[in-house]
């Protein structure tokens, strides 16, 4: 009987060293799918901060609110801004998308009657909302406490307001 000998040059890696790198595509794999799908959730996003530049009556039924700077661009469907008349709730203004034409009229859920709130952009064709542009109250009354809460939607979280009060008393 003939004995056959296997070449060395035919063998296979050891098992050892096989089930090493097949650990070690499994970690990298592992590790470029978890950067893949952190990539895709964008991060968290964070609460922009603003300013009022003024918040004060026009007369004893009107209001001019006007915006300062934001710390990130917003966009005027990201905001969300709840109003309190004499200390207590009354609903909130939603300011519509600024890609039409300004001035724009706003949505006041739950208002005082009569109420309407239109927002101005200084600049509509950024699509954020800026410094200088304004919401403009009618149809308030007089004697009146009005103090606004600016709420940023997409982080769910209210918006930390510097510069003048977001408070006016109409006379």
């Amino acid at each position: 009987m003939k004995k056959v000998y296997k070449n060395r040059d035919e063998e296979a890696v050891s098992p050892v060293i096989a089930t090493i790198l097949m650990v070690a595509i499994t970690v990298v794999l592992a590790a470029v799918l978890y950067v893949m799908v952190i990539g895709m959730g964008g991060g968290s996003a964070s609460t922009p901060a603003g300013s009022w530049n003024s918040v004060a009556p026009e007369s004893q039924t009107t209001a001019k609110v006007v915006f300062g700077a934001f710390t990130v661009d917003v966009k005027p469907l990201d905001l969300k801004i709840f109003v309190s008349v004499n200390e207590s709730a009354t609903g909130s203004i939603t300011i519509p998308s600024n890609t039409g034409t300004a001035p724009q009229t706003c949505t006041w859920t739950d208002g005082p009657a009569g109420a309407a709130v239109t927002y101005f952009d200084y600049s509509p064709a950024g699509g954020t909302v800026n410094a200088g542009d304004y919401l403009s109250f009618t149809g308030l009354r007089a004697g009146t406490v009005y103090t606004l809460e600016v709420f940023h939607v997409p982080t769910e979280a209210t918006v930390s307001m510097t510069g003048v009060n977001g408070q006016f008393t109409t006379p």
